[in-house]
C-alpha cells in the first residue's frame, strides 16, 4: 500500500510528473504566442521596408510625419497658442 501511495506521488509530483508537465505546456504555449507576436511584427517591418524602397507616396508621408519635413513652395505658418 505505502508503495502504491509514493508511486502515486512521483507521478503527480515528480520532476517528471503531471505537474511538471501542466507547467511546461504553458510555458510551451507562452512561447508559441511570443514567437507568433515576433512572426507578426517582423512582416509588418518588411512591408515597410518594401514600402520605403518603393513607394513615393508613403516615403513623403513618413518624412512629413515623422521628421516635419515640408514639400517645395510650402510654407510651414506657426501660430502662438
Amino acid at each position: 500500500m505505502i508503495v502504491i501511495a509514493i508511486i502515486a506521488l512521483l507521478t503527480i509530483f515528480g520532476d517528471r510528473g503531471l505537474v511538471r508537465i501542466y507547467k511546461l505546456s504553458k510555458d510551451r504555449d507562452s512561447i508559441k504566442a511570443y514567437n507568433e507576436k515576433i512572426k507578426e511584427e517582423n512582416t509588418a517591418m518588411r512591408d515597410e521596408i518594401q514600402r520605403l524602397k518603393t513607394d513615393d507616396k508613403y516615403i513623403e508621408m513618413v518624412a512629413r510625419k515623422e521628421l516635419g519635413m515640408i514639400g517645395k513652395n510650402e510654407v510651414v505658418y506657426q501660430f502662438e497658442k
